[in-house]
């Protein structure tokens, strides 16, 4: 065999367990995404309150509550597989355990977004546009996790905790 053919079949191995890869992640990968979604779970591995056909609905309550959803399940997630991994000593490093507060008042924010739905018209827009920026405040903690350092992870995750709680 020659040095040439050698060289082509190696190619082509590689190239074909390269798109296995591929394949094999962007399944996986979408499997979780439909898994979580699909769940009832508002805090990772804690099912929450809201209505089951919240999940996708596009009702603003609903998509309050989803972004509630996505955004805790981010901070849960901190530094596990991003595409980019974070600085060394970021503060989205850290235990779980620093989250039981924080997990508590989303509960919390939750639920004043299902009361909220309860209520008509005007009413209802005005109180869920008061929960948006709380929302916002949670969307926020990942990048502002990513880029602390680790010595004010304790910190941020108050900070927010107390926005969602006024």
């Amino acid at each position: 065999m020659s040095v040439g053919v050698v060289i082509v079949l190696v190619i082509a191995v590689v190239a074909v367990l390269t798109l296995v890869g591929v394949l094999w992640f962007v399944r996986d990968s979408n499997k979780r995404i439909r898994t979580f979604a699909r769940s009832s779970d508002l805090v990772p591995g804690r099912p929450g309150r809201a209505p089951a056909e919240w999940a996708d609905s596009t009702a603003p309550e609903a998509l309050l509550h989803q972004r509630v959803r996505y955004a805790i399940a981010d901070v849960h997630r901190g530094a596990v597989a991003p595409a980019v991994p974070p600085p060394a000593d970021s503060a989205v490093h850290g235990p779980e355990s620093d989250l039981a507060a924080l997990d508590d008042a989303v509960f919390g924010l939750d639920d004043e977004i299902i009361a909220a739905a309860q209520l008509s018209g005007e009413e209802r827009a005005a109180v869920l546009g008061e929960l948006e920026p709380k929302v916002a405040a949670l969307e926020s903690l990942t990048g502002k996790l990513w880029d602390a350092p680790s010595a004010r992870r304790r910190e941020l995750i108050d900070a927010t905790t107390s926005a969602l709680r006024r």
